[in-house]
């Protein structure tokens, strides 16, 4: 009930993020045609790589009938396209939603019906397996970021469900390497900070925080959820003379900020798996930024000769100091590769046709 109402105020008080207009497109999957449900942060990357059409509660039809798209690509959103999903999609208490979610099995049932086939992504697993595991249980394929939660998709979706591992990927459009141009010789942090959930991400950024302070750096954060009205009491970032509070930027825009700043700053909210990361993470080493990170075991796997991990407040405080001397150039010879080797496995392209092979498009 209170999801509704949550729902209908956020949609009249708050500008969702808009995915830019792109009319003309280049690769593989120029032609695809993936009718969606994702967040923004998906839906820009996307509309880069493929044609798209968000899919709502209310034309779901006129897109899957009409349009004919090629594939219905669902991921595990939060909000979806100018919030229509919100409260939709992922578990929720009676008080946010006194019945159970309708809307996205009718468009299964649609899709289902015109022969579409039907991909669910969770990109937030394993933290938020538990959210949309219901919904999940109706696609006929199932992604996963995390590869420790395949067991758990397979021991509750239908045998002829597939299963498979899903990497963040990032989309070279906006965030590419064209050479070195640090402007600036301060640190950036795109992001978010939470004040009541992930405990130990808010822990590890009040940590670098302090250590910048002592350092005397300086850390320009742009709030991804500078204009919400939760902010104030749910994403404040803390007060401290080493952070710079901005308003947010454009997701295909944080590219200038990681080839500007001597250092990007990035945390996994997730630690414990091989496969998940942050996708910030793939798009500072996708421009040649000089990325500080918290050690996961994903990084470790795939990403540790190209970052700068960071565990203790010690670690932290050298790796500031030195931002008073810029990258040196072992730093930069590690960003160039980085850069070098995030394009060639970890682009958008490469996720789409992870997903067409195993689709069967």
């Amino acid at each position: 009930m209170l999801g509704l109402i949550a729902r209908k105020f956020s949609s009249t008080f708050y500008r969702y993020p808009q995915a830019p207009v792109v009319t003309e497109r280049q690769g593989e999957f120029a032609k695809l045609k993936v009718a969606l449900i994702t967040d923004h942060l998906t839906e820009t990357c996307l509309t880069f790589e493929c044609r798209i059409k968000n899919v709502t509660p209310r034309n779901y039809r006129e897109v899957l009938r009409t349009w004919r798209p090629d594939i219905l690509l669902v991921e595990s959103a939060f909000h979806g396209s100018n919030g229509c999903w919100r409260y939709e999609l992922a578990k929720q208490s009676r008080l946010m939603r006194l019945m159970k979610p309708t809307a996205i099995f009718r468009v299964l049932e649609c899709a289902r019906a015109l022969g579409i086939p039907s991909v669910f992504w969770n990109k937030d697993d394993g933290a938020y397996f538990e959210h949309f595991i219901d919904i999940a249980k109706g696609f006929d394929h199932v992604f996963t970021t995390d590869e420790t939660c395949i067991p758990r998709y397979r021991a509750v979706v239908p045998a002829s469900t597939t299963v498979n591992t899903l990497m963040i990927p990032y989309q070279p459009a906006f965030h590419s390497f064209e050479g070195f141009d640090f402007s600036t010789r301060t640190a950036c942090f795109t992001g978010s900070y939470y004040r009541k959930i992930l405990n130990y991400r808010r822990l590890y950024l009040d940590m670098l925080f302090q250590a910048a302070q002592e350092s005397g750096a300086c850390i320009d954060v742009f709030d991804r959820n500078h204009d919400r009205l939760s902010r104030r009491f749910e994403f404040s970032f803390p007060e401290t003379s080493a952070v710079r509070v901005h308003p947010r930027v454009s997701h295909w825009e944080t590219g200038r900020l990681y080839k500007s700043h001597a250092l990007s700053i990035n945390v996994n909210s997730v630690t414990d798996s091989e496969t998940m990361c942050s996708r910030r993470l793939l798009e500072i080493l996708a421009c040649g930024g000089i990325a500080m990170t918290n050690p996961s075991k994903c990084v470790m796997k795939y990403f540790a000769p190209y970052c700068q991990m960071v565990s203790t407040p010690e670690e932290a405080r050298e790796v500031f100091a030195r931002l008073h001397r810029g990258p040196d150039k072992s730093a930069l010879e590690r960003a160039a590769e980085g850069a070098r080797y995030v394009r060639s496995a970890h682009t958008w392209a490469h996720r789409v046709k992870d997903i067409c092979e195993v689709a069967g498009i």
